[in-house]
């Protein structure tokens, strides 16, 4: 998309704006999608969301000639996926049994995840053989098909009840400080990582990333079937200790070359666990029709910590230089890690003490 923009005029300043509008309206819409999935249902904000996002991707063709148009456009893009995203991941849970809903969770993030494998290498493929008219047709035709494939989901959820909680009581409930903070470590490692990770490193990005989709996949189409027997601060704990450990090895890139790779495959594991072990963590002490509003905050944190990862390297970096910030960021990582890992202990420590009395 950024070739087409410049192709068509637009610097690199105003690129950016177009691009970052999707994620300044990520926020707000995903909380706007857990309102709305607590009144209308899972099925009705996917549909929703399937076409703002369809409608999005259909007039991108006609907005590459002005930066405000292609900023609407891409902003719509981004709410779609805000609706889409949460609403898709409560549906999931809503089709198994307790114990098997975040594998179920993994396994949608999965298939939504997927595309960004193969999307860039297509997208550039389209536009060399098929010009502009191929690049913006191509994606329609799978968001299409999906939106005809929602329309057909059922609606399974209760309405929410008077007493749901909105998103204030929400921020007070204590058992959500630690999924969602443990969700936002998540958010900033990932945005780190596919920010910026190999501006100034200077290696094929493939070093990291090939191994990294390989491991997310198995993580949570197949690791999170098991992964989640064990409790979720656990299985939370794991994820950052994970990430803490492979931003930290990547402190030594210079001193192995297989550094890279087993960083990209730590990464994956923290990235595979977190968000569908965080979202089941958060909805356990609320009924299947008031966990919308916690799955919508759950991934509204992920969002922020993204935020803050791009925003804290560009202020960390010309003062700590790239060691410093990945020594940084792997040292705050590592003490939510702490902080997790010790819920996690209060359990295991009852149940010893119980076995002892």
């Amino acid at each position: 998309m950024a070739i087409v923009l410049r192709d068509h005029g637009m610097g690199s300043a105003a690129i950016a704006i177009v691009f970052s509008t999707a994620t300044v309206a990520l926020v707000p819409a995903t909380l706007l999608s857990g309102t709305l999935a607590s009144r209308l249902g899972a099925a009705h904000t996917m549909r929703i969301g399937a076409v703002l996002s369809l409608i999005s991707i259909a007039v991108l063709p006609f907005t590459v000639n002005s930066v405000i148009l292609a900023a609407l456009a891409t902003a719509g893009r981004g709410v779609g996926a805000a609706f889409y995203t949460p609403a898709g991941q409560l549906f999931a849970q809503a089709q198994v049994s307790e114990r098997d809903r975040s594998h179920a969770v993994g396994m949608f993030t999965a298939m939504f995840l997927m595309p960004t494998f193969y999307g860039p290498a297509l997208a550039e493929w389209s536009l060399k053989h098929w010009g502009e008219t191929g690049f913006f047709v191509l994606p329609m035709l799978p968001m299409l098909i999906a939106t005809l494939l929602v329309w057909r989901l059922p609606r399974i959820e209760t309405p929410a009840p008077p007493r749901a909680a909105g998103y204030i009581a929400l921020a007070r409930d204590k058992r959500l400080w630690l999924p969602s903070l443990a969700t936002a470590m998540s958010g900033l490692s990932y945005a780190f990582a596919f920010s910026f990770l190999f501006i100034e490193w200077g290696i094929a990005v493939a070093l990291f990333f090939t191994p990294f989709a390989a491991a997310l996949l198995a993580v949570r189409l197949v690791g999170l079937k098991y992964l989640q027997r064990l409790a979720a601060p656990l299985v939370a704990a794991l994820g950052l200790f994970a990430y803490a450990i492979g931003l930290y090895a990547l402190v030594t890139l210079g001193a192995a070359l297989i550094i890279a790779p087993a960083s990209g495959v730590l990464f994956a594991f923290g990235y595979g666990v977190m968000l569908p072990t965080c979202v089941v963590w958060s909805t356990a002490h609320y009924s299947e029709a008031e966990r919308a509003r916690p799955v919508a905050l759950i991934n509204t944190s992920f969002h922020l910590g993204s935020i803050l990862a791009v925003q804290l390297t560009g202020v960390a970096l010309p003062v700590f230089g790239w060691l410093g910030v990945l020594v940084n960021l792997g040292s705050i990582v590592a003490a939510v890690f702490v902080v997790v890992a010790a819920a996690a202990a209060v359990p295991y420590a009852k149940h010893k003490e119980s076995q002892s009395q």
